[in-house]
């Protein structure tokens, strides 16, 4: 392959294609010229895919976006973008829309492990990666539950856990717990997760809102929040005195809230019939209690981002969407988020 090593000064993004088999290569070309028609994109990025010139050609056609290669780079409009992978050694540029086979998976992993690399070398400002499929995320005996903890793995930024962040709402979302079946939650809630995970949830705050002291809401973990301990003690006995001690710092944190009556009074708020203070920023304690009513709030527009890495790392909220894959009918929205996100707080 050609060096491809990019010259100093310049903000470059490294992008992953997700699943070749899903829509990952095609909502990337479509998001990224969306941005250059919308004068989005810096002068100074460069761009870099982990797949290969084939694979992006194929997320062109597509997308029914015409581009042209010369060697290792594509270009389409006035883009360029540089591919990190010969097409002999990408085994996602073999695969087809809608077929996902031992190709496919390999390509993904392949792609996500090239990139962290990267990242760690300091040779990527910052990645978005492609939605992939959870069985891809093998590597060796381990298997990863998301494309969160994988990456954690190689560009975590201190000792603690990763903190699976949503932007592109009415706040800022984060998630004490992600990837984790519903029975196993209540045994993660507890005083150290709540305190870093509030601790990582106001520091996201102020990067993706641009207020210095955001307002921030921890919903409860049971019903009703616990109802006073009749549904469930976590509440009471760990997230409110770790919201005390937080507080006492200086954090303006809130809760825990029930959710339900929570989300009720945003869509009040959101019709101009409630009285709910500001809120930049929301915990929640697992997995669909935040995400269920945030893709909605988002309206196709929430980007998943990683807080807790060396470089910036986002990715749309969708997954691989393999029946819309080649049908010319996949929303870029997500991913043209996830991009400009991701140029935002790598300029940061």
């Amino acid at each position: 392959m050609t060096d491809l090593t990019l010259p100093r000064g310049f903000l470059t993004l490294g992008l992953t294609p997700g699943c070749p088999a899903g829509v990952g290569p095609e909502v990337i070309v479509a998001a990224l010229v969306r941005l250059d028609d919308e004068g989005a994109l810096p002068p100074t990025l460069r761009l870099r895919f982990f797949g290969s010139p084939a694979l992006l050609l194929e997320g062109a056609r597509r997308a029914r976006v015409a581009a042209e290669r010369d060697g290792e780079v594509v270009t389409f409009g006035r883009l360029r973008v540089a591919c990190t992978v010969d097409d002999d050694h990408d085994r996602g540029a073999r695969t087809r829309p809608g077929v996902v086979d031992d190709d496919a998976l390999a390509a993904q992993r392949e792609a996500l492990l090239r990139a962290c690399v990267a990242a760690a070398r300091g040779d990527i400002h910052a990645l978005v990666t492609g939605p992939t499929r959870k069985s891809a995320l093998r590597v060796g005996d381990e298997q990863f539950p998301g494309q969160t903890e994988l990456v954690h793995r190689h560009l975590h930024d201190d000792d603690g856990p990763p903190l699976m962040v949503f932007a592109g709402g009415p706040f800022v979302l984060g998630l004490l717990t992600v990837h984790v079946p519903l029975e196993g939650v209540a045994a993660l809630v507890t005083d150290a997760a709540v305190t870093r995970a509030v601790t990582r949830l106001a520091e996201a705050a102020r990067a993706l809102s641009g207020v210095e002291r955001p307002h921030l809401v921890a919903l409860g973990v049971n019903p009703h929040a616990g109802e006073g301990g009749l549904l469930g003690r976590q509440d009471d006995d760990v997230v409110a005195p770790a919201l005390a001690r937080l507080r006492a710092t200086g954090v303006d944190v809130a809760g825990p809230v029930p959710a339900d009556g929570f989300f009720a009074d945003v869509a009040r708020h959101r019709r101009g019939v409630s009285t709910m203070r500001g809120v930049h920023a929301v915990l929640a304690m697992h997995h669909d209690q935040g995400l269920g009513p945030y893709k909605l709030l988002a309206g196709g527009e929430a980007v998943n981002v990683t807080w807790g890495l060396r470089v910036p790392r986002t990715s749309p909220d969708h997954g691989t969407a393999d029946a819309l894959a080649g049908s010319g009918r996949a929303d870029s929205s997500s991913m043209a988020a996830a991009i400009a996100t991701a140029l935002r707080l790598a300029r940061r």
